[in-house]
């Protein structure tokens, strides 16, 4: 019998990626600190070591504030210990407004929420690089127009899609090849983020993903991108911070000019066909069995509802934490929550379905285990242990009176 039994595990397990004009010179080539001749040694702080054509050399800084420049880079300016009404919310995000920025629309002390809605950017254009000094970046592809691409230091990432998940650990330094309307949800987070685990399940079953489901980014000469990075934004990345101001890097060399890269820890795409949803014909599941990832406090966790057999509908239930739940495709709970929408409950409140629904529900039989209704729905769930700030832009596209649907619906079904 296994002495101990983790309750999580790293997202990724050691990878080695070598660019193709490089295969032959670093076949033998493991991480070390000590480069091969003529290459430089980069180490991330989770040890994840990079070789660089350059040395990743910074010639001048300077600080900046990065408003309406840089999708993602808006500062949280608004304070989590800010005072608001407990009460149940909700928010039509994807009808926010947001140039070509993003806004937070909700903060707490372990997670921050942001969007970015309309055009990302102009065209055909590579994104100005950066890094977050301070958080785990994790972005998820609610709407794109057309697949997005990513260049960071570990290499390219290709073909990112409506559903995707892209993780970028705290350091990374990215940037998006901008394609046309977006709507795009990015989930900032201090800790360490894993994946949770089961000892019944174990990493001999997919769940919540294969370990082989991430997919790695790979190495490419920066002349074979389409388009170029090339100019000014081949050697300046913008460091961005959790709350306070931005600062602009110029290095001597061009920052994304990796040959190779080995470690454990490494930004990746995350497709929601890779997922396994959990359910039971004769139980309600949890949505803690629906965790993907989790920092490593469990002051952040992160459920992915997927179509799936449903026992029965959600009962009403008591957070000890905050959640914010995002509906992505076909989540139906509620009549006037659609795609796009986010729903906020705090802790302390319970809520639960509609009670319309509950009423028709309750009226009839439990269905046999095959005949369980089937539900192509996609939504996706942050658990905060600290509670949310709701940001001014969020109020913006509030939903009026959701907090008294539920006493509303009572009344009028007496």
């Amino acid at each position: 019998m296994t002495a101990y039994v983790p309750k999580m595990v790293n997202l990724t397990r050691t990878e080695r990626r070598v660019r193709a004009d490089y295969q032959a010179r670093l076949k033998d080539w493991h991480g070390s600190g000590r480069p091969p001749m003529g290459l430089s040694s980069y180490k991330l702080e989770f040890g994840t070591e990079l070789l660089l054509a350059n040395p990743p050399t910074v010639i001048t800084e300077s600080p900046t504030i990065c408003q309406g420049s840089l999708p993602f880079a808006e500062r949280a300016s608004q304070s989590a210990d800010k005072e608001q009404p407990m009460r149940r919310r909700a928010f039509h995000v994807t009808d926010l407004a947001t140039p070509d920025t993003s806004v937070p629309i909700l903060l707490s002390d372990d997670v921050i929420i942001r969007v970015c809605n309309g055009d990302f950017g102009e065209a055909g254009t590579w994104q100005p690089p950066c890094r977050h000094a301070d958080c785990h970046e994790l972005y998820f592809v609610h709407r794109a127009q057309y697949p997005l691409g990513l260049i960071t230091d570990f290499g390219l990432l290709e073909e990112i899609r409506e559903g995707d998940f892209v993780f970028l650990p705290r350091g990374v330094t990215y940037s998006f090849l901008l394609t046309g309307k977006v709507s795009i949800l990015l989930y900032e987070v201090s800790k360490h983020l894993c994946r949770p685990y089961d000892y019944w399940i174990g990493d001999q079953q997919p769940w919540p993903f294969s370990p082989a489901a991430p997919i790695p980014p790979w190495p490419k000469p920066l002349a074979e991108l389409h388009p170029p990075l090339v100019d000014e934004k081949a050697t300046q990345v913008i460091v961005k911070r959790r709350l306070g101001s931005c600062t602009l890097l110029t290095y001597a060399a061009p920052i994304f000019d990796v040959v190779a890269w080995e470690g454990e820890v490494w930004p990746f795409i995350l497709r929601l066909d890779d997922l396994v949803a959990l359910s039971s014909p004769n139980v309600h599941l949890d949505p803690k069995k629906l965790t993907v990832f989790v920092s490593e406090d469990e002051g952040t966790a992160i459920q992915v509802f997927l179509p799936r057999w449903i026992h029965s509908l959600p009962y009403h239930h008591l957070n000890w934490v905050d959640e914010a739940l995002f509906n992505h495709k076909g989540y139906g709970a509620r009549p006037e929550i659609a795609d796009g929408f986010m729903t906020l409950h705090p802790a302390g409140l319970a809520h639960g379905p509609d009670l319309r629904t509950l009423a028709r529900t309750n009226r009839a039989e439990a269905p046999a285990s095959r005949d369980l209704p089937f539900r192509e729905e996609v939504a996706v769930m942050v658990e905060s242990r600290s509670p949310f700030v709701v940001s001014e832009d969020a109020e913006k596209v509030e939903v009026p009176r959701y907090d008294q649907s539920w006493y509303q619906q009572s009344i009028e079904m007496r």
